[in-house]
């Protein structure tokens, strides 16, 4: 008789190890993409009276979602050479309840985090371009300027803003999915 004959397969390697890893990294990148383009994102257009400059500390959401960025990188930059570790071994480092737990609420805090800063920033960038869009004039009572300047550049501020958004929800999906594995994890755990 021939093993052929048996119908034996051997075992599949579990692509959980490649899957944790990967999202974490993507996330990571992600986020340092859209935390970079943010943070130096700025335009100086001028006012008539002087030139201004328009830059993320400009607008409150902006600073919030540097914030959430910020906190969602700190979090899979921990995670991360957990995901590496699992990667090699194919086994968790720290296989007990209450990490489970804590990366379980860790994600889903870090998830949260995450689709507020998606949908913060993509609604105040456009409240922002929609506001600079209607600004036609500056100046008071003895002079007035034209806006085109204004609008032009707050119109590459918001295009720019727009990429950090996308590169930012990119981050959240891989956030998402990485809470699903976490789930799983800590169901298994139970």
């Amino acid at each position: 008789m021939k093993m052929s004959d048996l119908h034996y397969e051997e075992p599949k390697a579990s692509k959980l190890p490649i899957a944790a890893l990967t999202l974490r990294v993507t996330t990571l990148v992600t986020l340092v993409i859209s935390m970079g383009l943010l943070r130096s994102n700025s335009v100086t257009y001028d006012r008539g009276q002087g030139r201004e400059t328009f830059t993320f500390k400009s607008v409150q959401t902006y600073q919030y979602v540097f914030f959430g960025t910020v906190v969602g990188l700190c979090y899979t930059f921990l995670q991360v050479p957990f995901a590496m570790y699992f990667f090699f071994s194919k086994k968790r480092l720290i296989n007990n309840r209450a990490f489970l737990a804590f990366e379980f609420y860790g994600d889903k805090i870090c998830m949260i985090l995450l689709a507020t800063a998606v949908g913060a920033l993509f609604g105040a960038t456009v409240q922002t371009n929609d506001g600079a869009q209607n600004i036609e004039f500056f100046g008071g009572s003895d002079k007035v300027y034209d806006a085109k300047d204004y609008r032009s550049e707050m119109r590459k501020y918001c295009m720019l803003a727009n990429i950090s958004a996308v590169f930012l929800l990119i981050g959240c999906f891989c956030s998402v999915i990485s809470s699903v594995i976490s789930s799983r994890a800590l169901a298994n755990k139970w």
